[in-house]
């Protein structure tokens, strides 16, 4: 719900605002309008999605890291084939030789997968100060490294699946016995 936000409308600031309403707030730091957000970003989806105890919440990049290397969930390789969800650091200084060790500048969270050569990343705070995607290719130039969140740990807190559920199938039109009407709310 985020796609087209950006400083230049101002439109940006609710997920700054969203990220502020969290506490505690990550080293105390209210981030300003006028931040980097890229990792505020991050968070906020975090937040958004109720995944903070798996994604931490941070404003910047290599704090970020750290918390994600505390986790156990930091995946140093530039060759590692995403998963949707995962999220990426980038490094704008990497040579394209080797593993990438460098000052993490950037991150985004990998949204789609095409195959083992290349994923789509949807980031805050791109080029132009705006939410958007790029895809990139595995292995690139420029990957940092990867967090790879337990979404399978928080299935087996909950009790639930991490998979999609199967698609609905039609049922016959019988009486509702249970005293339930059309447009009533079921937990299961």
């Amino acid at each position: 719900g985020w796609f087209g936000c950006k400083e230049s409308n101002g439109s940006h600031r609710k997920i700054i605002d969203l990220y502020n309403s969290h506490k505690p707030l990550a080293r105390g730091y209210p981030v300003k309008y006028t931040d980097a957000w890229c990792s505020t970003f991050a968070s906020a989806v975090a937040i958004k999605a109720g995944l903070t105890d798996i994604i931490p919440t941070e404003c910047g990049c290599e704090k970020h890291i750290q918390l994600f290397k505390a986790l156990g969930s930091w995946e140093e390789n530039d060759a590692h084939v995403p998963a949707p969800g995962d999220y990426i650091f980038y490094d704008w200084d990497d040579n394209g030789v080797g593993d990438n060790r460098g000052y993490s500048d950037h991150i985004g969270i990998v949204t789609q997968v095409n195959g083992a050569n290349s994923f789509t990343v949807t980031e805050g705070n791109m080029s132009g100060g705006k939410v958007g995607t790029r895809t990139m290719q595995v292995n690139g130039k420029y990957i940092r490294g990867f967090i790879c969140p337990d979404f399978d740990g928080i299935a087996r807190k909950t009790g639930g699946s991490t998979a999609a559920p199967a698609p609905a199938q039609p049922q016959p039109s019988t009486p509702a016995a249970s005293g339930l009407k059309v447009g009533d709310v079921v937990n299961f």
